[in-house]
């Protein structure tokens, strides 16, 4: 049996409405759980670009892209590995710190991180960090024991090498 990976699917198309509905139907009828999706306008007016991030095989991933291409507003479709792309994602991170011992050992972490305090409250840091999946799944596990209030990540963005 064939091995499933991560592939990242760029889809460029109209900016119409429907779009999203009929590209996520197109995973959900091949049975393709979506890891991340992220969708935007782009620098040619009246287009979008749809930047996926899913797990499969090699044939499901060359059989979802044919699928969407039957999609009318669907223009182009990219199916990329990690090493043909630049990316990132973003997350938002608010860490409990009543006490102003942990508040400082918190910050000690952003800033080894490389990541940015966003705002300050009496109770609480809101952290922001953008890079890899891997780097912010290390800042979260990092911040875990100080008490995570909210998090929030975006999904990724790519550009082309």
């Amino acid at each position: 049996m064939e091995e499933e990976k991560l592939y990242t699917i760029i889809i460029f198309t109209e900016n119409k409405p429907g779009v999203l509905y009929r590209i996520a139907d197109a995973f959900l009828k091949r049975k393709i759980n979506i890891e991340s999706l992220t969708v935007s306008e782009i620098e040619v007016q009246e287009m979008s670009r749809f930047t996926i991030r899913v797990k499969g095989t090699a044939l499901a991933i060359e059989k979802i892209s044919k699928q969407l291409y039957k999609i009318i507003e669907v223009i182009k479709v990219l199916e990329k590995a990690d090493e043909e792309l630049i990316y990132k994602e973003i997350a938002l991170i608010k860490v409990s710190t009543k006490d102003p011992q942990k508040r400082r050992s918190v910050e000690d972490i952003v800033r080894l991180a490389k990541a940015e305090v966003i705002a300050i409250e009496r109770d609480f840091l809101v952290i922001e960090k953008s890079g890899t999946e891997e780097e912010i799944d290390s800042l979260y596990l990092l911040l875990k024991p100080f008490g995570i209030k909210e998090y929030v990540r975006s999904g990724r963005i790519a550009v082309l090498k």
